[in-house]
């Protein structure tokens, strides 16, 4: 089980994962870890690990990574 910011991710049932990177004009961008399992729920995590609480979602990826293989 992964802790991926409010939710908790078992890696057996991911199918896959992908980036949504959104670029603005007026400032930064976002990038969100965008997680689908196997029954077809989607699950998105903003990257954001400088706020209070905020997740890492390149770490989460790793995380569920490593533990698929």
């Amino acid at each position: 089980m992964i802790k991926a910011g409010n939710i908790t991710i078992n890696s057996a049932f991911v199918a896959s994962m992908s980036w949504d990177r959104r670029h603005y004009v007026n400032g930064p961008g976002d990038s969100i870890l965008v997680i689908r399992m196997h029954d077809g729920t989607e699950h998105r995590v903003k990257h954001e690990p400088h706020f209070l609480d905020g997740a890492d979602a390149y770490q989460i990826e790793k995380a569920i990574s490593e533990a698929k293989s």
